[in-house]
């Protein structure tokens, strides 16, 4: 599939350049302080107006800024997403908003809890607005599964394309920060050894989107060619990055490996924010301090043992 654009909502920065500065300084070992809270939204009234946005709360805010930035990276308008269908991956889906519709429960009953937080909740919801904003009457699929739904909603826009169903795919992924999701974190991972709590022992959870715009049409890839892979296709010398709830144990197990995880927190779509430094990596943009190579394997694995394993390549090495 050709990446025809992306778009990133992320600590680091709402830019491509903001991440590849940040994955730099990581490879570096330089210090850097990245605040997992709230990500700065503002900048989508750019796109649409502010009495469009009233009523859209920040996850569904975060998948919005990442698309339209997708779109306008790749030089597209509205006019031209005919045909173009939607696949959004998440790993809890608006929790904030479920978490304030189960509060109206205990606190009102089932009788009068919020019909709206009830409403907005619905993990599809996030997906349908992307559409509706932008007006695209193409399939729309929401897909929830912690750690391996990025792998998931890949190998979905794959089949989409090669079945003709569509003539561009909107791969996005997103989840959000809650404080209530920040405390239970820690209070699992104080009640975890190092060797069972997934490799992220003391990693605050982050938030943040990836939207990439896929076309079927290799001519349309100005960033590189992103798709699902099974682990058995593999490539000589091409490196690894990992996210996910494996262990050391299990990521021992595994070849050398870049875990950019600080970079983004503990998310279940981190595999997403991986399939953009990749495709960074293969342009040569993290060059001088990670080389240019034609491609990366991107793995996530989940806490019971299942791998997604998505290929990033460079135009030459498709």
């Amino acid at each position: 599939m050709a990446v025809e654009g992306m778009g990133i909502v992320s600590a680091v920065g709402n830019g491509l350049q903001d991440l590849a500065q940040a994955a730099r300084h990581m490879l570096r070992e330089e210090s850097q302080t990245i605040e997992f809270s709230k990500i700065d939204t503002s900048n989508l009234v750019r796109h649409a107006s502010s009495r469009a946005l009233r009523r859209v709360d920040h996850f569904t805010r975060m998948a919005l800024l990442a698309a339209y930035s997708a779109l306008e990276d790749a030089g597209l308008d509205a006019a031209e997403l005919e045909h173009t269908g939607i696949v959004l991956a998440t790993g809890y889906g608006p929790v904030k908003l479920t978490f304030d519709f189960l509060d109206s429960i205990i606190d009102f009953g089932p009788e009068m809890a919020s019909p709206q937080a009830f409403a907005h909740s619905v993990h599809n919801i996030p997906a349908a607005t992307v559409a509706l904003m932008m007006t695209l009457r193409g399939p729309c699929f929401s897909i929830c599964q912690l750690d391996t739904a990025v792998a998931a909603a890949t190998l979905t826009a794959q089949t989409w394309l090669a079945e003709k169903r569509v003539t561009r795919v909107l791969l996005g992924a997103v989840d959000e920060h809650t404080a209530l999701l920040e405390i239970n974190a820690q209070r699992i991972a104080e009640n975890l050894s190092a060797e069972i709590s997934g490799g992220r022992r003391g990693l605050a959870p982050g938030e943040g989107a990836v939207f990439f715009c896929l076309h079927a049409d290799p001519e349309h890839a100005r960033h590189g060619f992103i798709e699902n892979a099974s682990l058995s296709k593999t490539y000589p010398d091409a490196p690894i990055f990992f996210s996910g709830s494996a262990s050391p144990a299990q990521r021992n197990t595994l070849p050398p490996m870049h875990d950019f995880s600080p970079l983004y927190g503990n998310i279940p779509i981190g595999m997403a924010f991986d399939a953009t430094v990749a495709l960074l990596t293969v342009q040569g943009r993290l060059g001088p301090v990670m080389d240019e190579c034609p491609a990366v394997h991107c793995l996530s694995r989940n806490r019971f043992g299942m791998t997604g394993s998505i290929l990033v390549t460079s135009r030459e090495y498709a």
